[in-house]
Order: C-alpha cells, then structure tokens, then sequence
C-alpha cells in the first residue's frame, strides 16, 4: 500500500521540486552568496567593509584570480548556501516522511515546497534592491563626475556590471586588488565545509602587511607602505591611527623619539584627503551634527563665514587666479585644474621642514597629492611659483608662511579653511618667545568658530608631557604656607595646548617612558677640565670611528671645533643657523652618505632629524634644558638600533646638569664613559699642535688683510714700497711689518709639517691583543686595555657598567663584613 501510493506521489512531487530547484538555480544566477570576510576588504567606490559579517560576493567572479584556504572535510553534513540548503531540506524531509503516514508525507512535502519558494522569493527580492542600490549609487557618481567635468573616468560600469562578467583589473595594476574566491557552481558536487571557515584575501606582496589591516588606510597609501618595506606599524601609529581615521579625532601624541611620529600624522592627512577628493561635496572632513527633520542644520548655508573647500564649477569664476586675466600668472593652470590647500604642517626649522616633506611625498606616491615645503633661507619667488601648482599639502616654518600670507599669495588666501593642520614639535613651537608668526597664525586659523570645530588637528612631540620646576625667583618668593606660585602638571600643560590651538575633539597618546629617552640608549657621561675637551673628543672619534653628532650651545663654539678638527684631518661637518640654507642641506647630504661622518651642530639639529644609522651623540656642552638633552640624544638609537651618548662635563656645569637631571626624574647619576689615560699622551700631543696652528694661521690671515690693504692704498697713492714683493731678501733694509709675515708663514709651515708626521702615526696599534702571561700561564687582558680595537662604543660602556656594578657589590660585601 505505501509503495504505490510513493510512486504516486513522487510524479506529482517531482515537478514541485524541480520548479522549485530552477526557481533556486535562476535566482542563484542573479542574487548573491552571504560569507564570512576576514582582512581589509575595499569595495569598487573605496570604502571599508572591515569586520562586517554577511557580505555578498557575485558568483560570476573568476576563480582563477583568487586564492582560498578553505580545509577539505569528509564529513556529510554541511550547511550549503540558499540553493541547496532547501534542496537539502526537501529530501530529508521525504526520506523520513516514507516511513509514516499517508497524510503526514503529504503535509511535509507541502510544506517543504513553501518553505523552498519564500526563500526564493526573499533571495530574489534582495538580490533586486541591492542592483538597485548599485545602479543608484553609480549613477549618482557619474551625475557628480559630469558636473565638475573632471578629466577622470569611472573604474567600473553599471550597464557592463549587470550584462557581462565583471572585470575589475581592467584599468589597474595586476596586484593591486585580490578577489575572494566565489560559490561553486550547481553542477559540481558538493564539498564539505566548516562554517566557522571563511575565505582570504590573496597576499599580493612579499612584505606581510596584515598588522595594517583594520586602520582603514586605502589601497594607494598601503602600497607605497609595502614598497618602503613598513611590515608592521608602530606603536605610536597603532594606537592613533584608527582614532584618526575612523573617529577623526584630534591627536596629541608623545612619544620617544625615532618612534615613527610622522607616518602617525601623515597617513591620516593623506587618507582624509583622499577621501574629501572621492566626495567631492565641499564639506570639511567632518560634519556638522545632523538634527532630524531640520534641512537647514543638514545642510550647511553657502555663506562667506562657511566657505567651501572645493568650490562648484559655477563659481569657479570668482576663485582668486580663475579669472583670463590671471591665467599667465598661474602658468597656464586653468580653474578646474586649481586644488585647495587641504593640509598645513608647521616644523620649528627648515631640514625638518625637508623631511617631513620628503615621507609624504614617498606615502603619497600612488596618489594625486602634491606636497610642497617652504622655509626660509631660498628665494621667496621661487617659493610663490611651487604655490602656483597648488599643492594640497604645505609643509612649512611658520616665519616665511605668515610673510607669504601677509603678502597675499592666492594658494593661501584661505588657509583658514584647512580641514587638517599638523603642528609638529609643539612644545618648542609654542613657547614664549619663539615663533611670533605662530602666533598670528593661530588667530587667522581659530577666527572663525565653526570651521575651527570642523578642523582636525595634530599635535606630536617626544617631549609633549615633560614639566619644569619653578624658576628660582618664584621658589624664593614661596614662603609661608600658601604658596604664591605651583609647579604646572601634565594635565594643565595639555590643557593649555588645546585651550591655545583651537582643539575641539581631543585623543591623548602618551606612550614616553619614565626616562623620556629610547630603551636602546645607553647614556654617559665623562668628567674633564673646560680646556680638556678637545682632547677628549679628538680621543673618542678615534678610538670609537662611526657616524657621529655633536652638538654644542653656541655657533662660535661649532666654528672653532669644526676648524680645530679640520686640522686633525676629520673633515667635519659644520651646522648652525648663520649658514645659508643650501650649504646646511648639503652638509646634512654628506654626512647621511658618509658612514664615518663628523656632524658639528647647535640645536638646529636636535630636533626631528631622522639621519640613518647614527651611532654616537656628544654633548660637547651640557644642554640648557631638558628638552634639548632628550632631542639631542634621540638623533641615535633610533627605529630600534642602539646608540649611545656621552655629555662632557666641566665644574661649572655642575649645576645644569642638576637641574637637567631632577626635571628628567632620575634617581642614579650616568655612568662614566671608560678613558684609557694611556694614549691620552698622544693625542693631547696632537691636538696642541693643532691649536697653535690654527692660531698661527690666524695671524698670518690678520697679516694678509693688512698687507692687501696698505698695498691697495698705495697702489691708489702711486706709491713703491721697496722690498714690498722681495719674499728672498735679507732682513736688514726690509720693513719689520714684511719679516714678520716672512716668519709666520716659516712657522706655520714647520707646525703644519710636524702635525701630518703625527697624523700619519696611528694612536691606538692595531694587532696587538694586550694580553700578557701570568704565573699559572694563561693570558690575561690588561686593565686597562679592557676594551680593544675592535668593539664599539655600546659594548664598551656596557662593560663598564657591568664592572661598576661588581665593583659596588664588593664594596657592599667588604661593609658588611666588617
């Protein structure tokens, strides 16, 4: 009986469920397959589907250009996509309905078939409003495309996109996008597979860049990052950068130096731009706050005081430079092609200035970014002509800004509507008597209220959250039990930065350790006469050879060094603010191609300098503050390399050293750099030689000043002056002022020569190891010779401090002792 009545049945199913597997195949060609994403993923108009579960991924995509890890299974049960999961429901509910009653069969086959065309129906009326969407969206992009009449044309198609099969590495590199791997078609078997498994995206460089994924950085930037070798972000750019990016967030960041600060502020800008570009719409890169049912708080009214970042084609006319008449002045650059200044970044000097403009430029290789950088120092038309090319990005020093700005120059007559403005080294930059133009800039950039809430700001220092006792006059006058004056903490310095830079939305990232200098230094210091310095430098540049820095507090101070160690056959490199601009840039370009390079410098240096691969920092001055110890030091010892530096110390610096060392908050005094007082012998030797010839060819330039100007004026006079050019003459009817040049250009001769016959003895013997024989017969080092030729100076301070550390011990162990 029940045999018939299945075969009865089964001609009758059979169309139902057939009907309802092409009703699912046709659907399935049309609608989507919900999967489990895991990476950055970026749709066809750049945006960011981080984390998101359920997107839906065409079926037509090829699966040659993808790449999955999904695992093979043996197991039979598995939960397919729509299709076949009611394919799947349908027979078991027939194979289990064949062991019961007439009546229940039919109702679950009934049953089944409805359950199997909703969903049909629910997948189709889906699939139909996200095409839907789609072509909305890409209309809406062509309309704005037409409008601004941009030269750009669209990646993608709508009218290709829903008749042919979609291509999407038509128009780009071949490794710039991965794809994910699509369903399997209908007529394959079907594969078993875990649903907590989800597909990958392909890896399209050698350099791992995963720990990227998630800041919501696009493509353009991410590529420029993997061919710079950036395998991972680090920890100052980890913790700012999705604040930045996502929330828009105004930054205040403090970290130690050589920590990556730059990127931390330059991708965001970057990014924001980008995406103020792929907008369009004028806005600033934040909104105004929304209220429901209000058009006019939507919509921000086209007033003078709201100015637009990008204006409409229609007023193009009226922008500054637009006009027939200004065309030459803007060589040939016509109104749809002039970009608005998006970005400001402000540097306390003009290498940082460099630098910080060469990163970004390197960032925003793959972009249509401009950056320009202007300083002082270079010639201010030339400047005014890289303006004229409009850059998005203006890296500047805040004294040639104002000057061009004052002078109404067009790229800058709206720099009050900057979305994004970057002050880095605030500390430096914001204090009293520093930057004046700052200053004046910050009222220009904070006058309007509104836009300055729209701004999105960066604040970076190594030294952002490093407070100062009180001055010594206001200690004196604390008497009694109120106190008349307090120590600023860290919370009110911050809020003074925020009050007086117009921030609005502030993320605070302070990750400086407690000795505000790098893990990887190792710090010193050595005690010596104020006349002994020389000696003890000339000592360490020879004993210890590498890239070195040393920084001194004067200009005069760099002169002489740098003339001093000239003689010494050095070739130093000279650095301070009275040179002109082209000679500091090229002296800074030789000493990052000279591994054994001697940089002399004031503090123009300390600050943001990011010279590879520096292995010793002297302070040939104890620094004035702390803050210039911290950035002086942290030009070594950078990107996590070791480094080391070494402050000279005479008695009278004593008391800033105290000073330094109670604001730095250290509980122990810097260990003493290891001198061998054995071949100071030489080198004190070398080094008088080459002050009295220094002095000696002093005189003899005082000497030939005077003689080329009593022989210009008596060239002028008519007159002869007898034996004046006799240089072999005898020394009786010759003026005394003549034998007196004779014999000083005698003398300097005879030093000179002594001096190279020196320098062409090595100080320190090379091959000989120090060892010597004791009684029991082994070879022991010498004391003094602890450290030999061949280790750096790292190595041999950390002995030092390892010998240190015993020798205390056993002083302690001899108290107890006794």
């Amino acid at each position: 009986m029940v045999t018939p009545k299945i075969k009865k049945k089964t001609p009758t199913g059979k169309p139902k469920q057939s009907n309802g597997a092409v009703d699912t195949s046709a659907t399935k060609s049309k609608s989507w397959q919900k999967v489990k994403l895991k990476g950055h993923v970026i749709s066809d108009d750049f945006s960011g589907y981080d984390g998101m579960i359920g997107l839906e991924v065409l079926k037509e995509y090829d699966p040659a250009l993808v790449k999955s890890t999904l695992k093979q299974h043996s197991d039979s049960a598995v939960i397919n996509p729509r299709g076949r999961r009611a394919k799947h429901k349908e027979t078991a509910s027939e194979s289990s309905s064949s062991d019961e009653e007439e009546s229940g069969s039919d109702a679950s086959e009934d049953e089944a078939n409805v359950k199997s065309s909703k969903k049909a129906r629910l997948a189709e009326r889906h699939a139909q409003r996200l095409l839907k969407q789609r072509e909305k969206r890409e209309q809406r992009k062509e309309q704005r495309k037409q409008k601004t009449k941009s030269k750009t044309k669209p990646t993608t198609d709508t009218g290709k996109l829903s008749k042919s099969k979609f291509t999407p590495n038509d128009d780009y590199e071949p490794d710039r996008f991965a794809l994910l791997r699509p369903p399997p078609p209908d007529d394959e078997v079907d594969v078993p597979e875990d649903d907590d498994e989800v597909p990958q995206l392909v890896a399209a460089d050698e350099v791992d860049m995963t720990q990227w994924q998630g800041f919501g950085i696009p493509a353009p930037i991410m590529r420029a990052l993997t061919e710079q070798k950036f395998g991972a972000p680090t920890q100052i750019q980890a913790m700012t950068l999705p604040a930045a990016i996502h929330g828009k967030k105004d930054i205040l960041g403090a970290a130690e130096t050589g920590s990556g600060k730059t990127l931390a502020f330059g991708i965001p800008i970057l990014a924001g731009i980008m995406e103020l570009k792929q907008r369009n719409d004028g806005s600033s890169i934040r909104k105004a706050p929304k209220l429901k049912g209000n058009k006019s708080a939507q919509e921000p009214p086209a007033t003078k005081d709201n100015h637009e970042l990008t204006p409409p084609p229609e007023e193009l006319d009226y922008v500054s430079g637009a006009s027939d008449e200004e065309s030459d002045d803007d060589d040939g650059r016509t109104s749809s092609k002039r970009s608005p200044l998006y970005a400001l970044v402000l540097t306390p000097t003009r290498e940082l200035a460099v630098q910080v403009k060469n990163h970004l430029v390197a960032a925003a290789k793959y972009t249509d970014i401009r950056v320009a950088a202007i300083f002082g120092g270079l010639a201010v038309a030339k400047q005014e002509r890289v303006l004229r090319q409009c850059p998005e990005i203006v890296v500047a020093t805040p004294g040639r800004l104002w000057e061009l700005y004052v002078q109404g120059n067009k790229h800058l007559n709206k720099i009050e509507d900057v979305s994004f403005l970057c002050i880095d080294e605030t500390d430096r930059m914001v204090e009293k008597g520093h930057f004046e133009e700052l200053r004046s800039l910050l009222k220009v950039l904070n006058g309007d209220e509104e836009r300055k809430k729209l701004r999105q700001n960066f604040v970076f220092s190594a030294t952002l959250t490093l407070v100062h006792d009180l001055p010594e006059h206001m200690q004196k006058r604390n008497v009694g039990k109120r106190p008349k004056f307090t120590k600023q903490t860290v919370d009110q310095k911050i809020e003074s930065l925020i009050e007086e830079l117009g921030i609005s939305q502030p993320k605070i990232v302070d990750i400086t350790s407690s000795q505000q200098t790098s893990q990887t230094l190792t710090e010193s210091r050595l005690l010596c006469a104020i006349d002994e310095k020389d000696y003890y430098l000339y000592y360490f540049v020879q004993r210890h050879p590498g890239r070195t820095i040393v920084f001194c507090n004067s200009i005069d101070c760099v002169k002489r060094l740098a003339t001093l160690f000239g003689l010494l056959d050095c070739n130093p490199l000279p650095l301070h603010a009275n040179m002109i601009q082209k000679q500091r840039l090229k002296n800074l370009e030789r000493f990052r191609d000279s591994p054994m390079g001697l940089l002399i410098a004031t503090d123009v240096a300390a600050r943001g300098l990011d010279i590879p691969n520096v292995e010793h920092v002297i302070h040939y001055q104890v620094p004035r503050t702390s803050e210039n110890y911290v950035h002086r030091s942290g030009r070594t010892a950078r990107a996590n390399k070791h480094g080391i530096t070494v402050m000279f110390m005479e008695p009278g610096e004593v008391r800033s050293y105290v000073k330094l060392h109670k604001t730095l908050e250290r509980t122990e005094d810097l260990p003493l750099f290891p001198i061998s007082e054995r071949f100071l012998g030489a080198v004190k030797e070398r080094v008088n030689l080459a002050r009295d010839l220094d002095k000696e060819e002093l005189k003899l330039r005082r000497t030939q000043s005077e003689e080329g100007w009593m022989k210009k004026h008596a060239e002028e006079m008519d007159m002869i002056i007898d034996g004046y050019n006799d240089e072999s003459g005898s020394d009786q009817d010759e003026d005394p002022f003549i034998i007196e040049r004779r014999r000083n250009r005698l003398h300097v001769d005879s030093v000179r020569g002594k001096l190279s016959a020196l320098l062409a003895q090595p100080i320190f013997p090379k091959g000989f190891s120090f060892k010597y024989p004791t009684s029991t017969g082994q070879l022991l080092e010498g004391s003094e010779m602890s450290t030999s030729h061949g280790k750096s100076a790292v190595e041999a301070m950390k002995e030092a401090i390892e010998d240190m550390k015993l020798a205390k011990k056993q002083r302690n162990k001899r108290k107890r002792n006794a």
